[in-house]
């Protein structure tokens, strides 16, 4: 009897410890599952979130950092946490199409929207806030979880510090002024745009830690995940405002490697660094370590790209895995974005817009987008010597005078502004001609300008360096045509002679136009002596006046003799979506002639440095989420 209970009772104890252990199984099983659904909630929220924002900051924007419920950040989260789905992993309807309504849900990971964004909290536990990456709340940052974790932080204009917390402040103004580690560049000199190291991300813009001209916004926030097995992680999201800066560079299809006429690109052209295009077709790298598109890439035939063979099917299952496993690395030398995990590449529209100058006062939106309304020089055609003649007799020019306002002459023909054949006209940065096909034309000298400024109580062209050319058909709408898109080739045009020289131009010169655009003489072809100091450029390095034209057409020479072709430097274009094709070196001389490949000498290469960013530029958004690393 005695081993009878005996025996019962280790029989007993067994099966207990069997029926304990498969408990502690199913426990550690359901709390496993738990974390993997937090983590997939977590991940689509995080991808909603990047979605979500830019169009969000934008709107702050345009009211002027106003308070509004529209672009708080409690409703950039709202509206990601939605966008998530993070109530429900599975509709109702979905349920019931499969007959599943009257089982029990087993996903505990669905919860109330409302309670979810309960979890995402700035750093201090701020429901519905974030903590800037500014110098206002340096504080937060220099605690042992965060010291030399989190990146440089920049200064926000006085009285949009705490609002950066309630709502995002993009501001040209937010600046870098601490020379931090990570700033390549001197931030005393280049405290709005600076020299950072490229994130490591997917996204090809550039090579993961190489140094790129852009500026670094940031913002801090928690999220917890669930009440109890749900864990606090701490994440930056960032906007870097990065001014176009690759050797080719378009919002729209580019076709790179073949002319309009079926030629492809001659040994001249070399590209040296990336291309980047909404969608693009690659014959031949022609020198290009990388390429990233936004929605296609059509590589022709075998290319390679920073010493890797890449083909067509790049990005089917498998390819791209065993490119990955080959480099060693998921950043390859051909991506898509939409294959870059928390990553959202925003070209700032722009399109003829950003060619024109309204005269409606401007929103904070249209300030930063720039272009012709932000110029420094206005030239404007007041009356022509008839409709059918577009040649000015009058021209309205504002500019910066030395004291930051902006000064006004006018310009008439027999009175104050002579021409090249009288007593002074030699002396005159505008003048009047007409090209070989007979095409009206102002003409710009850069190198006389400076003179004629400062003679006029203007300020010099290290202030007055962006110059825009147009028309006003209602100051005399007898003379004066209303321009046409693309030009009519009875409109204004402009020449560019006499700007070989540049130096003068120590922040660089830009010259826009909603017309045609001649290139009559060599231009920007004499180097500084040295690079500016603090730019980051290597000592020795052959340095030229940064330089930009952003016209609606341009062309090389003014007369039937097909001029060769050389620049050094990038090429953009203003078109945007995927319904227009451009080529970045379809040349034309001034008589509508191609410029042939053999005549085209191109070295298209990135910018280096903020010394090398012109007065005007095009702006991208990239933005980017992570996590902060934890101890």
């Amino acid at each position: 009897m005695p081993m009878v209970a005996t025996f019962s009772l280790l029989m007993l104890l067994g099966v207990t410890m069997v029926f304990r252990t498969s408990l502690l199984r199913r426990d550690q099983a359901a709390k496993a599952q738990l974390r993997q659904d937090y983590r997939e909630r977590e991940e689509a929220v995080l991808r909603s979130l990047i979605a979500v924002f830019p169009k969000k900051a934008i709107a702050c924007m345009k009211a002027g950092y106003a308070t509004s419920d529209n672009h708080t950040w409690r409703a950039i989260f709202d509206e990601a946490l939605t966008t998530a789905v993070v109530e429900k992993s599975l509709p109702d309807a979905a349920v019931a199409a499969m007959g599943l309504s009257r089982v029990r849900r087993g996903d505990v990971g669905d919860h109330a929207a409302a309670e979810a964004a309960g979890w995402i909290t700035s750093l201090t536990g701020v429901a519905g806030n974030v903590t800037p990456g500014t110098t206002a709340y340096a504080a937060v940052f220099q605690g042992p979880e965060f010291a030399g974790k989190v990146p440089p932080l920049l200064e926000a204009p006085a009285g949009l510090a705490d609002a950066d917390a309630l709502r995002p402040v993009v501001h040209l103004d937010k600046i870098y002024t601490t020379q931090a580690t990570g700033l390549l560049a001197d931030v005393t000199k280049y405290s709005r745009f600076n020299l950072i190291p490229y994130p490591n991300i997917r996204f090809g813009y550039a090579s993961p830690g190489a140094p790129f001209v852009a500026k670094r916004n940031w913002w801090a926030f928690s999220i917890r995940y669930g009440k109890k097995v749900g864990q606090k992680k701490n994440y930056i999201l960032s906007l870097y405002e990065v001014p176009s800066q690759l050797p080719i560079e378009a919002a729209t299809f580019a076709d790179i490697g073949r002319h309009e006429d079926g030629t492809a690109w001659g040994a001249g052209i070399t590209i040296d660094g990336g291309v980047y295009a909404d969608s693009l077709r690659m014959n031949g790298a022609h020198g290009a370590s990388r390429i990233a598109g936004r929605r296609s890439i059509d590589v022709e035939g075998d290319t390679s790209l920073g010493g890797m063979a890449v083909a067509d099917d790049f990005d089917k299952l498998g390819v791209r895995e065993r490119m990955q496993a080959e480099l060693g690395t998921s950043a390859l030398p051909v991506a898509l974005s939409a294959n870059s995990g928390r990553v959202v590449f925003f070209p700032i529209p722009s399109g003829p817009a950003f060619l024109t100058r309204p005269s409606a006062p401007p929103t904070t939106w249209d300030t930063y987008v720039g272009g012709g309304r932000n110029c420094k020089v206005s030239v404007e055609a007041l009356a022509m010597v008839s409709i059918d003649d577009q040649t000015p007799v009058t021209l309205r020019l504002r500019f910066k005078n030395s004291s930051d306002a902006v000064s006004e002459v006018i310009l008439r023909r027999g009175q104050n502004w002579p021409t090249l054949l009288e007593a002074g006209g030699d002396a005159m940065p505008f003048q009047t001609e007409l090209t070989n096909s007979n095409r009206s034309c102002v003409t710009f000298y850069p190198a006389l300008v400076d003179a004629w400024l400062q003679s006029n109580g203007g300020a010099t062209v290290a202030v007055n360096n962006s110059y825009h050319f147009s028309t006003v058909p209602e100051a005399d709408p007898l003379t004066v045509r209303p321009l046409s898109s693309p030009p009519a080739s009875v409109d204004m045009c402009v020449i560019v002679r006499k700007g070989q020289d540049l130096r003068p131009f120590t922040q660089g010169l830009s010259i826009m136009a909603p017309l045609r655009v001649y290139i009559g003489d060599d231009l920007n072809a004499v180097p500084a002596p040295a690079p500016p100091a603090g730019s980051g450029l290597p000592e020795g390095s052959l340095y030229y006046p940064p330089m930009s034209i952003f016209a609606a057409e341009m062309r090389v020479g003014t007369t039937p003799f097909i001029r060769p072709f050389e620049h050094h430097g990038q090429m953009g274009s203003l078109l945007s979506g995927a319904s227009s094709t451009w080529r970045p070196l379809d040349m034309k001389s001034g008589t509508e002639e191609a410029v042939h490949s053999e005549g085209i000498l191109a070295d298209l290469s990135p910018l280096r440095s903020p010394a090398e960013l012109p007065p005007v530029y095009q702006m991208n958004w990239l933005v980017v989420v992570e996590e902060i690393p934890q101890n």
